[in-house]
């Protein structure tokens, strides 16, 4: 495209940072491991209905995340998922899942981690940890992106972090943005 970014990151490179502050959520009461099948959480989730380990004490969901993180728990037998708001009108809104198992090496960080953050989960916690001002995508993922920035919202005020502005646009942006680009001061980054 004949420009350099100022600089180029991933997700991997805050999988610890991630970690963090998902273990800072559980030990606030805002997110507990899940041990539903997906059908069972779709079935949950179309009924409002919340998860019979939605409740559970937060030294066990510290305990089962643990042992997510150790390997010690089967691939697809939990998951950490966050506590919103599960009567919402917004679907995004119920008790997204921020983490699953998965025993695949990963392309940048090899195989240190067995557990993986969700897009969801991951997306708006590393723009605020970049300092991204601005999430700019294109029209096409509009109703996604409105859909998810109440969900976003949600995460960093539990979090009381930085929240990205979102932009939509009707065409790529401009060659001064890239995707996840730090640009310093007004920060943007485009999905």
């Amino acid at each position: 495209m004949g420009w350099k970014p100022f600089k180029i990151t991933y997700t991997s490179d805050y999988f610890q940072e991630l970690y963090e502050l998902a273990v800072e959520l559980i030990k606030k009461g805002h997110a507990y491991v899940d041990h539903q099948t997906p059908d069972e959480i779709k079935e949950h989730r179309e009924k409002k209905l919340n998860s019979p380990w939605r409740d559970r004490p937060i030294s066990k969901s510290l305990k089962l995340f643990e042992d997510m993180k150790n390997g010690s728990i089967e691939e697809g037998k939990a998951t950490l998922r966050m506590k919103q708001d599960m009567q919402s009108d917004n679907y995004n809104m119920y008790d997204l899942i921020a983490y699953r198992i998965k025993f695949t090496p990963h392309p940048h960080a090899g195989d240190k981690w067995c557990i993986y953050p969700s897009y969801d989960y991951a997306h708006c916690i590393v723009d605020s940890l970049e300092n991204i001002t601005h999430s700019v995508s294109c029209l096409s993922l509009k109703n996604v992106n409105e859909s998810k920035r109440e969900c976003c919202h949600c995460l960093c005020k539990k979090k009381n972090q930085h929240q990205p502005l979102n932009s939509q646009q009707d065409k790529p942006p401009s060659k001064n943005y890239c995707e996840r680009e730090i640009v310093p001061n007004n920060s943007f980054r485009v999905d």
